[in-house]
């Protein structure tokens, strides 16, 4: 499965590449929307959505909560539910499996609902930010410096398991080395970027949440394939199982991030 993957990966590089730098807002909006429209088909599946015509319903249904959040102009809004919906995933992480709530199927469609309309609504807010390019890539940088710190570190140290339950391979020394590697990068960006010191803890403290909860997302995705015997959300990429599998960790961490720099005033 080499080839795929690398195959694979490049051209999500390209796609990335192009959303980013040739389309207009407009445009940029429906990009993200189709992902999101795709995620949306496998955590039907995630959700114990079995039947084919159900899971393109419930992809439906995110496109139009979307197209909705969109015509009203509710997107800011919408980010101030992030919040909640993290805070009850981290309960069911925590307490897992004792937690019963998340097994209810309506649970897991109502979870999965939100989870994809504000990473949507957190996108689209992003994209309408006069440093747009600057705050997107320190958000991917936040992501994949905390997964390579975590990976890295994890592998050379790690010992106490996160949560064993529902992550076996997750432990407490990797997620250390993702917030250190990130630490490290937005002390760079800060310095850079001619930020005040106030600025840079302001940043600091974004950084720590932002990477803690794409932790987190990464958690919950697992606690769900767990439940439905998954191993991945789909096979609809090469090489890399699904679209969700791709982007767990950004669907918790846009959110919460876009509305940390919504709320300090940045975007």
């Amino acid at each position: 499965m080499l080839l795929p993957r690398i195959i694979s990966a490049i051209v999500m590089a390209l796609l990335f590449i192009y959303a980013v730098f040739m389309l207009e807002a407009g445009g940029f909006q429906i990009a993200i929307g189709v992902v999101v429209l795709l995620a949306g088909w496998e955590w039907a599946r995630l959700s114990g959505i079995t039947r084919q015509l159900g899971r393109v319903a419930f992809a439906g249904l995110v496109g139009t909560l979307c197209f909705g959040a969109a015509i009203f102009d509710l997107q800011r809004e919408l980010l101030w539910l992030a919040p909640v919906l993290w805070l009850m995933a981290l309960s069911w992480v925590i307490r897992y499996p004792a937690e019963k709530l998340w097994q209810s199927r309506f649970a897991r469609i109502v979870f999965g609902l939100i989870v994809l309309v504000t990473t949507w609504s957190a996108m689209v807010v992003l994209r309408d930010s006069s440093e747009f390019l600057i705050w997107l890539f320190v958000l991917m940088g936040l992501i994949w410096g905390a997964d390579s710190g975590a990976y890295f570190s994890g592998k050379a140290f790690g010992k106490r398991k996160l949560a064993p339950k529902v992550s076996p391979g997750k432990s407490w020394e990797g997620v250390f080395g993702g917030l250190v590697v990130t630490q490290v990068g937005m002390v760079f960006f800060a310095y850079f970027s001619g930020f005040s010191v106030w600025g840079w803890f302001l940043l600091a403290g974004i950084a720590v949440v932002t990477v803690l909860t794409s932790v987190l997302g990464d958690l919950t995705e697992s606690l769900f394939k767990r439940h439905e015997s998954l191993k991945d959300s789909s096979q609809l990429i090469p090489g890399h199982g699904g679209v969700m599998d791709r982007v767990d960790s950004l669907t918790s961490a846009a959110p919460i991030y876009v509305l940390l720099l919504s709320f300090v005033g940045w975007v």
